[in-house]
């Protein structure tokens, strides 16, 4: 089948279903600025994160005040003063060029215990090309520390890692209110946008820094010389802060559970190398979106709306979460996999809804709302497999010769209205108008849903058309129109039905020579000058008390078998309540 065929069968559709996405589209970018999937889309790039292999850094370094620490010093909380000052004494005396303190230094302490402290940071300034961070709000404001001369070696800073709605550490600010972050202030590059939300880019779980216990560094301090020689601390930043295990300062990550000073090193690795993550955009999450319901339409078209909303999500999931991946791992790109995805699952919403409204409108015009809210619930009843049914044949007499009397208008308008009327005798009973061929009626009973009486409501619907035809002849007479007269047949038997035709033209159908039998027993009205005919298999699975003549057994156009034929005498001995009943 060649492109332009393909696309003449499904353009009308396909171009329905690329509208529904661009809606998609608009409506996922519109939530996602509005912040409706923020969460959802932090979990995204927690993924990404996550899949990064781990890395080393090798110019920063963290010296953590661990549980050991706590054990040699045989209390907790308020970390001694002394012992603060005897760590800074040893990173100074290793080498190390940026301090940055991430603990409290504000619960009362003895002047004495502060003066150590100060003169540590004293000693730290003595080295010209050294620097302390300390937060704003972790130092005194009386007392040695509180001193000009010991803050003119000290750079403070705000605090900046707030913590998400779901209580994880995610993102950072790098200035609030004109003063850097702790992060900002010891990595000391510029940054666009320092008041922005920035995500931190953690470069693995728990212990990816070089981490040195800090009894080691304190003996350092102790040893009251420099430290000649390389070392782990010469050269490098190093992070001060605590690691014990029953401490506050321990966060939820993308990677559990991580002390707070981890988390300042991981913002600091980020802004000292530049691998912030970088926001592709609206513009480039919508057009991704754009090819993503372009390609879910040219799928949805093809299959099933319900498979194809699978594979589309499948292939977004798929295609989306290594392409941003290798975004995000190569440049920080961060190009959100979860709007596509997103937008797609939407257009599969969509697609169900039009296909399910498709489905109404056509079985609409065939069997009664209830039967098509059925086969919508269950979509599965359209397809093809062979039944057992019962198929009804009308047609009516001499309307060929009456037409030519009439003018079309008047004709058109007293068909639509037989065949409305019988239409619903064959509703009422859970019958199906599979076809209007001319002026003749094709109904089926036991398709698309399983009937089990569907022999019974077919006979009840014929007697119910004939005494319905009997009533608008009487008004058409007193209208001075003249009467007319149908046949009517009925043969049980097994039926392929189900949906048939070419992509774009589908039609639920039945075949088979139950069929064929049913049209020609209707057709032997004709030929016996009866009105209704039901085939031996149609009389004995009705089982009504009917009225009935035995006809005989009657040789049938295109079958070597002749057929036991009844026909059903009027006025019949059902009773119409009995008839809507059953």
């Amino acid at each position: 089948m060649g492109l332009g065929k393909w696309w003449r069968q499904r353009q009308a559709r396909l171009l329905q279903l690329w509208a529904v996405g661009l809606l998609a589209a608009c409506l996922v970018t519109g939530a996602s600025a509005m912040g409706y999937l923020e969460s959802l889309q932090a979990r995204a790039l927690d993924l990404l994160i996550y899949l990064q292999s781990p890395r080393q850094p090798s110019g920063l370094v963290i010296v953590a005040i661990d549980d050991a620490a706590f054990d040699s010093l045989g209390r907790r909380q308020p970390l001694p003063r002394d012992y603060v000052a005897r760590i800074l004494r040893g990173v100074t005396r290793a080498g190390a060029t940026v301090i940055g303190l991430d603990i409290s230094l504000r619960t009362a302490s003895a002047p004495a215990d502060d003066r150590a402290v100060a003169d540590a940071i004293v000693e730290l300034g003595a080295h010209g090309d050294r620097r302390l961070v300390v937060a704003a709000t972790a130092l005194p404001s009386t007392g040695p520390l509180s001193a000009p001369a010991i803050r003119r070696f000290v750079t403070t800073s705000a605090p900046d890692v707030p913590v998400d709605g779901d209580a994880v550490v995610r993102r950072t600010v790098l200035q609030v209110g004109g003063v850097p972050s702790f992060a900002a202030a010891v990595a000391h590059v510029p940054v666009a946008d320092p008041g922005a939300l920035y995500r931190i880019n953690f470069i693995g779980p728990s212990g990816s820094f070089l981490t040195i216990p800090s009894d080691a560094v304190a003996a350092i301090g102790d040893a009251g010389v420099d430290i000649a020689g390389d070392n782990p601390l010469r050269g490098r930043t190093v992070l001060v802060g605590g690691t014990f295990t029953d401490g506050r300062d321990l966060h939820r990550t993308p990677y559990g559970l991580m002390p707070g000073v981890e988390i300042q090193a991981n913002i600091v690795h980020m802004l000292a190398t530049g691998s912030l993550v970088r926001p592709a955009g609206w513009l480039a999450g919508f057009g991704v979106q754009l090819l993503a319901v372009f390609l879910a339409g040219l799928v949805m078209v093809a299959v099933r709306p319900l498979w194809a909303t699978a594979v589309c999500l499948a292939g977004a999931l798929l295609l989306g979460v290594p392409a941003s991946y290798l975004a995000f791992s190569r440049g920080g790109y961060w190009v959100d996999f979860l709007l596509p995805v997103a937008a797609t699952s939407l257009l599969g919403v969509g697609a169900d809804i039009l296909s399910k409204r498709r489905l109404r409108d056509a079985l609409g015009r065939y069997v009664s709302p209830e039967v098509a809210a059925r086969v919508e619930r269950n979509p599965r009843d359209l397809d093809g497999e062979r039944r057992q049914v019962s198929i009804l044949f009308t047609d009516l007499r001499g309307f060929t010769t009456l037409s030519e009397r009439m003018a079309p208008e008047q004709m058109a308008a007293r068909l639509t209205e037989y065949f409305d009327a019988m239409t619903s005798a064959i509703f009422v009973r859970r019958g199906m108008v599979n076809d209007f061929i001319g002026d003749a009626i094709l109904a089926v009973f036991g398709a698309p849903l399983d009937d089990p009486v569907h022999a019974q409501h077919a006979v009840q619907s014929a007697l119910a058309m004939i005494e319905t035809l009997d009533t608008l002849n009487r008004r058409w007479s007193a209208e001075g129109l003249p009467p007319l007269r149908m046949g009517v047949g009925i043969h049980t038997g097994e039926v392929f039905a189900g949906n048939v035709g070419r992509a774009g033209k589908v039609k639920y159908a039945v075949v088979g020579d139950t069929v064929n039998l049913a049209s020609r027993v209707e057709g032997l009205n004709k030929e016996l000058g009866t009105t209704m005919l039901v085939t031996e298999s149609t009389y004995r699975a009705a089982g009504l008390d009917l009225a009935v003549k035995d006809r005989g057994l009657v040789s049938v156009k295109g079958r070597e078998e002749p057929v036991r034929i009844y026909e059903v005498l009027w006025p019949h001995m059902v009773a119409h309540s009995e008839e809507a009943g059953a």
